[in-house]
């Protein structure tokens, strides 16, 4: 048997270990050009496994960003190319336009690391980090517009923050009226939004351009991905950007 200091030291020891990379509970997830169930993602080009079902993921074009607790990794073609510990635990990966990931107290890349923002939201765009709160639109440190404000999202050359009320595009703070009650948005040029009788497709004037009727729970839009629906009964439905089955 050991000591009592052995084991004490054993477990302080253990306590001070970096944190493992911890599965979440299985579920099924959407990301433009595909979706994961449990720990295996299926795609067009075929299906392969992670090491644990995650917590979140996102794509953007051949890059798929897989989030864990504490871990954040990068996949192309099936193979993992990078991989990234983080120093606190993460709530959300945005892959578009380039990736970060949105922790519990902050915002993290790999150039910068952690950034104390305390955003609700994030995208990461060439003119630097749009985020958003219930005190305003920021980027970086500086509040371009007060606010609350519940998603951010990228439209190419601005960035659209959306509220229970309503949305503001940004530069100019042009006011969008939209439908409350959403419960998922993503965009690709137009923005989509999910609400509880399917998914709306509007301009970035606020114009709806198309509706496709359902009952689900997820949407994700790439570019040249589409649009990708979960179903309630965790069933995957994918879209073209015109808001007509792709297969």
């Amino acid at each position: 048997m050991r000591s009592t200091p052995a084991a004490v030291l054993l477990l302080l020891l253990a306590a001070c270990a970096p944190q493992p990379l911890q599965p979440t509970p299985t579920r099924t997830q959407v990301f433009p050009g595909g979706v994961v169930q449990g720990r295996w993602v299926t795609t067009a080009a075929g299906s392969f496994a992670l090491p644990a079902a995650p917590l979140d993921v996102d794509a953007n074009s051949d890059v798929l960003e897989v989030l864990y607790p504490y871990v954040w990794q990068r996949y192309r073609g099936g193979e993992r190319f990078a991989t990234h510990d983080l120093p606190a635990r993460a709530r959300a990966v945005r892959a578009r336009p380039e990736p970060l990931v949105l922790l519990e107290d902050g915002l993290f890349t790999p150039e910068v690391g952690r950034r104390g923002y305390p955003a609700r939201d994030a995208v990461r765009t060439d003119r630097g980090v749009y985020w958003v709160n219930e005190e305003g639109l920021w980027r970086e440190r500086e509040r371009l517009q007060d606010g609350d404000f519940l998603r951010v999202l990228d439209l190419g050359g601005e960035v659209l923050a959306l509220g229970r009320a309503g949305a503001l595009r940004w530069p100019g703070a042009y006011e969008l009226d939209l439908p409350k009650g959403w419960i998922a948005a993503d965009a690709a040029a137009d923005l989509y939004l999910l609400m509880p009788d399917g998914v709306h497709r509007y301009d970035r004037e606020g114009y709806e351009l198309g509706f496709f009727a359902g009952a689900f729970t997820d949407l994700a839009v790439g570019p040249q991905a589409g649009v990708w629906l979960l179903t309630a009964n965790g069933a995957a439905l994918h879209l073209t950007l015109d808001l007509e089955e792709a297969w």
